[in-house]
């Protein structure tokens, strides 16, 4: 997908092709910038999204498989165990659900 270096974000309805998009732009990142898989994230609202964007990466590109293809829940919950010890916070912090609480 041709267009500037930098951040895109996608905001489109269900069946409109962001997946495709997206799979599409970062194989076009990686093959024709050549930028390194490890500098790319994709954040998805789903595991189902993120498995399924990180499959049409990996078909689209061979260099597609270092690219860190994640939930926005689980990358925010890393986020909080690398660094959360400078809010308080521990590593070992779990995330329950309202049945556990």
């Amino acid at each position: 997908v041709p267009a500037p270096l930098g951040p895109v974000l996608v905001i489109a309805g269900p069946g409109s092709g962001k997946t495709r998009v997206l799979a599409h732009r970062i194989a076009y990142v990686v093959e024709i910038f050549q930028v390194h898989p490890r500098h790319i994230l994709a954040v998805t609202f789903t595991r189902r999204a993120a498995n399924e964007l990180r499959t049409r990466i990996r078909k689209l590109s061979s260099r597609g498989q270092g690219v860190t293809v994640t939930t926005f829940h689980s990358f925010c919950a890393a986020e909080l165990r690398r660094g959360g010890s400078c809010i308080g916070l521990s590593p070992r912090f779990r995330i329950i659900d309202r049945s556990e609480a």
